[in-house]
C-alpha cells in the first residue's frame, strides 16, 4: 500500500473517531423563555477556572432550563479504543471525562479525547490530535469547544465559544504554517448564530449517552462544526452481541446519516454498537468509507463499575 494511501487512511479513520462517532441521538427543543442572565463561558484548556465573558445585545436571553438526567457517565470515566485497517494497528484514541468546572452560576463536565498514531504509523505519518468540551451538566449543551489537529504537516486549530443565552457561537480558526514550531499562517474569527441547547461534536456523542434508543425509531439531532451548523440522523437498526478486547456485550447496533454539507457530505458509512445499558457506551464502530473498511474497538475500560450490566460472561 502506499505511503499516501496509508496517511488517507489514517486521516479518514482519526475524522471517525473525533468527527463522526462522537454523534447524539436526539435533540430537545423546549420553549424559549427570557432571562437576565448573559455570561458566556471563556475558559482556557486545562485550567481549573473559568472567566465569562458579558456579551450585550438587546435580544432577550434565552432561559437555560432544560434538565437532561444523566446515568450514563460521570467524572473519572476513560474509554480507550484501538483503530485497525484489517490487520494493520494505525492508531489509538481515547474519550475521558476528566473533571467538573464553574460556568458562571452553571457547572460543566470538561470531556477530553485523543487520537494518535502508533510509533510504527509514525514513520509515515504521525497523528496527535486532541479535541475538548465542556458540557453543561444540567441540560448537557455545549459551553465551549477545542479541536487541535496535528496530522503530519497539517496543524490547526478550532477554538469556539458557545452564547447559548443568545444564540451566538464565537469561532477562531488557527491555521499554522508546515514545520514543528507553530507558526500562524491564517487565522479567522466569526460568529454564527446557533439553534437552543446546540452540540458540539464531542459533546453530542455524550448527549445520545443519556437518551433512551429504541429500535426502528430513527431520532435526529443538530450540530455545530466550524462554519456550519448540520442535522443528523440516527438509524437505531438492531440488537446483537459483540465481542471486543474489552469484553464481551449486549449492543444496540446504530447508524449516523450526515444530512446536506456536512462532514463526510455521504462518502461514507458508519455502524456504532452501544452497549445496551444505561452507559451505552462505543464498543465497536465500524466504517466503508473510499479508502476501504476501517475497524474501531474498544480496548479498555475506566472508572465505571464493571462488569458492565449488558457484559457477557
Amino acid at each position: 500500500m502506499k505511503i499516501i494511501d496509508l496517511s488517507k487512511l489514517f486521516l479518514t479513520s482519526i475524522t471517525i473517531i473525533i468527527v463522526v462517532i462522537f454523534f447524539s441521538a436526539g435533540l430537545l427543543w423546549p420553549q424559549q423563555e427570557s432571562s437576565s442572565q448573559d455570561s458566556l463561558l471563556s475558559a482556557t484548556p486545562g485550567s481549573d477556572t473559568t472567566t465569562v465573558k458579558t456579551q450585550v445585545t438587546d435580544t432577550l436571553p434565552r432561559l437555560l432550563d432544560r434538565v437532561v438526567p444523566n446515568n450514563a457517565f460521570r467524572v473519572g470515566e476513560k474509554l480507550t479504543f484501538v483503530v485497525r485497517y484489517g490487520i494493520i494497528k494505525a492508531g489509538e484514541a481515547t474519550m475521558s471525562v476528566e473533571e467538573l468546572v464553574p460556568v458562571g452560576e452553571r457547572t460543566a463536565f470538561r470531556i477530553v479525547s485523543t487520537a494518535r498514531s502508533t510509533r510504527t504509523f509514525d514513520i509515515f505519518f504521525k497523528v496527535r490530535d486532541r479535541v475538548e468540551s465542556y458540557i453543561d451538566t444540567r441540560g448537557i449543551f455545549s459551553w465551549r469547544f477545542n479541536k487541535l489537529l496535528r496530522e503530519g504537516s497539517y496543524k490547526f486549530d478550532l477554538l469556539v465559544d458557545y452564547n447559548q443565552y443568545y444564540g451566538k457561537a464565537d469561532v477562531e480558526t488557527i491555521r499554522y504554517e508546515d514545520g514543528d514550531e507553530l507558526k500562524v499562517k491564517e487565522s479567522n474569527n466569526f460568529e454564527l448564530d446557533i439553534p437552543p441547547y446546540v452540540l458540539d461534536i464531542l459533546a453530542s456523542f455524550y448527549y445520545v449517552r443519556t437518551q433512551k434508543l429504541r429500535v426502528g425509531m430513527p431520532i435526529y439531532l443538530t450540530n455545530h462544526d466550524n462554519k456550519k451548523v448540520y442535522d443528523l440522523k440516527v438509524i437505531i437498526q438492531k440488537r446483537e452481541v459483540v465481542k471486543v478486547g474489552s469484553g464481551k456485550f449486549r449492543c444496540i447496533v446504530v447508524q449516523p446519516v450526515l444530512r446536506g454539507e456536512a462532514i463526510f457530505k455521504q462518502k461514507g458509512q458508519l455502524w456504532v454498537w452501544l452497549t445496551d445499558d444505561k452507559y451505552k457506551i462505543p464498543v465497536q464502530m465500524k466504517s466503508a468509507v473510499f479508502v476501504g473498511s476501517i475497524t474501531t474497538e474498544l480496548t479498555k475500560i475506566e472508572g465505571i463499575p464493571l462488569p458492565l450490566p449488558s457484559q457477557v460472561k
